[in-house]
């Protein structure tokens, strides 16, 4: 979710963190690897050859940071292609998340970047 504020500009709910790391996604029936930009309790961002559509339902594999191996089920809620660059980069939303996987995600966020 994002929450427009008085420049008129859009600001996330929850912070994120550079996250480069390889992502199992299942969209549609069919299942790819690509690579994470960035991460936070409310979703993440990922860079793909392929263009999801916004509004499709994804499933998500990854390993959180010092924490365990999860599926999530997400949202896509932004596309944006760069001219000129064979990659896409896609904005998610995750539909629902255990507690306990929030909680490891909110602390690779809150740690310092050279700790991990």
């Amino acid at each position: 979710m994002r929450y427009e504020d008085k420049s008129g500009s859009f600001r996330r709910q929850y912070p994120r963190r550079d996250f480069s790391r390889k992502i199992g996604v299942l969209c549609d029936g069919s299942y790819f690897v690509c690579d994470s930009r960035e991460i936070g309790e409310g979703g993440m961002s990922i860079r793909s050859e392929y263009i999801l559509t916004e509004g499709h339902q994804v499933v998500l594999s990854f390993q959180v940071p010092n924490g365990n191996f999860v599926f999530l089920r997400g949202t896509i809620v932004s596309t944006q292609k760069k001219q000129g660059d064979g990659t896409v980069t896609h904005g998610l939303s995750f539909n629902e998340i255990d507690f306990s996987i929030k909680r490891q995600i909110r602390s690779y966020v809150s740690a310092r970047a050279d700790s991990a």
